[in-house]
């Protein structure tokens, strides 16, 4: 990127304008060369035309070797002139060219950049939001095993007490590990999405 006028050397430059303030900045000077240099463009075209009519006229005989020759001169001195102003407004057209190209790639950059920051500042709302809701359902899933451990000691201690019978004993602790297996399952399955959206809240 150009060292110019306008363009950040460090992070506390205090030369640095923000890109919108360089393309503003050289807005005004691009319209008034770009006149410029169609001005001068013409007026060469003009000198040109003159000079053609002068050779016309040496020929026709209406003007002499020396008059010729003297017009000739100022007309293409004054033509020498304008192709050096026109060369200089090319080369400050092109410098102006230059950065307002930078500018608009820099602009382009902040702009992605701020899109980027926005995307991931949603992505880690919709994380929290996630991990909320997925670290209340975790809790319910832990109360649940819990309550399914309470409830296998209850029978467990009426089997030994002969309350049930060995065949409800075993349907009720063959439906209770089910339910632990489905529920450890569901535990380690929210552990999991719990981490992957830890990690992205604390990008």
């Amino acid at each position: 990127m150009s060292h110019g006028p306008g363009f950040r050397q460090g992070g506390d430059d205090y030369l640095y304008l923000d890109p919108k303030e360089v393309l503003a900045q050289y807005s005004v000077e691009w319209v008034a060369l770009r006149q410029s240099f169609e001005e001068v463009k013409a007026k060469l075209l003009q000198v040109q035309t003159e000079l053609t009519a002068l050779d016309q006229r040496l020929r026709r005989g209406e003007i002499t070797e020396q008059e010729h020759l003297q017009q000739y001169r100022e007309r293409w001195a004054t033509s020498t002139q304008m192709i050096e102003v026109k060369r200089e407004v090319e080369a400050r057209l092109y410098d102006i060219q230059r950065e307002i190209r930078a500018a608009n790639k820099k602009l382009k950059e902040m702009e992605e950049e701020r899109l980027k920051r926005d995307r991931m500042e949603q992505e880690r709302s919709n994380a929290m939001v996630e991990w909320m809701a997925l670290k209340q359902g975790f809790d319910l899933v832990t109360d649940r095993r819990r309550e399914i451990t309470t409830e296998m000691d209850k029978i467990e201690l009426r089997r030994r007490a002969g309350k049930i019978s060995d065949a409800e004993y075993r349907g009720a602790r063959v439906a209770q590990i089910r339910q632990l297996a489905e529920l450890r399952t569901l535990e380690t399955d929210i552990k999991n999405r719990l981490g992957e959206l830890l990690q992205i809240i604390r990008k």
